[in-house]
């Protein structure tokens, strides 16, 4: 008879002690999290002006090509119903929770135990924590259980320490939507051609289905940007026609509204 023994503390205080440095390393990585103002106040374009005296412009250039990044939009300038459908889509308790929704990693948790497909639990705050800190940023292989952890940790920090307009506003600044096209300003000029707060329910839809998949099949995106203007605007009969929704989306996706460089002084 094989005599069954119970692991002794002793067995058990190296996972307890991995544990606790794990814990202690990601919480000390999100305490070197930089402020809003850092932030904003680093970011850059990918297009470099040349201004007149009185503050005209006279050329633009492009002169970042790893990358199409425009101005900072503060929040009050982007579109409310980009606003709107983001949260929806990514996030619908965004405004409740502090960094983390328990509510649907404890959904997502038992939805993998029985092999279901759920949506999955990372909050807008968390993906700005990714953003913000490369060691969080998610690989080909998805995340390591360290690098959850430290998302989990900074997102909470981030809660504490940032105001929700101001995770919503560097979110939409950071985040890339397709290809080479990074924040708001440089999707909403490359494939609407207008300024961020002139997108319309449509168009928001679009921008936040790209959020979830940026570089997805045009069918793809369209039948999520359908479903998120079906929760955008439920009562518009027109939000329910899919078909109309996918062949947009399609248009969109070819477009490419803001050009190279521009102005009266190319030399």
């Amino acid at each position: 008879m094989i005599e069954s023994r119970r692991p002794s503390p002793f067995m058990r205080l190296p996972r307890a002690a991995l544990a606790a440095a794990l814990l202690f390393a990601a919480a000390g990585a999100a305490q070197a999290l930089p402020s809003f103002s850092e932030v904003r106040e680093g970011h850059r374009s990918s297009e470099t002006e040349l201004l007149s005296r009185e503050g005209e412009v006279l050329q633009r250039q492009r002169t970042d090509a790893s990358v199409r990044r425009g101005d900072w939009v503060a929040l009050a300038d982007i579109s409310p119903a980009l606003r709107t459908a983001l949260v929806l889509s990514e996030d619908k308790r965004f405004y409740e929770h502090s960094g983390v929704d328990w509510t649907a990693v404890s959904a997502a948790a038992w939805g993998n135990l029985w092999n279901q497909r759920t949506r999955g639990a990372s909050t807008i705050t968390m993906q700005l924590a990714g953003l913000l800190d490369g060691d969080w940023r998610q690989g080909p292989g998805g995340r390591s259980v360290v690098q959850k952890l430290g998302q989990t940790v900074s997102a909470q920090v981030l809660d504490r320490r940032w105001r929700k307009d101001q995770i919503l506003e560097a979110y939409l600044n950071l985040v890339p939507f397709r290809g080479e096209i990074v924040g708001i300003d440089a999707l909403s000029r490359t494939l609407f051609g207008k300024a961020a707060h002139g997108l319309d329910a449509r168009e928001a839809a679009i921008a936040a289905a790209l959020v979830r998949a940026p570089n997805a099949s045009p069918e793809r995106v369209g039948r999520r940007a359908c479903g998120v203007l079906q929760s955008l605007a439920p009562e518009d009969a027109a939000a329910r026609d899919c078909t109309a929704m996918e062949l947009l989306t399609a248009s969109v996706l070819l477009r490419r509204q803001w050009a190279a460089s521009e102005g009266q002084a190319p030399h």
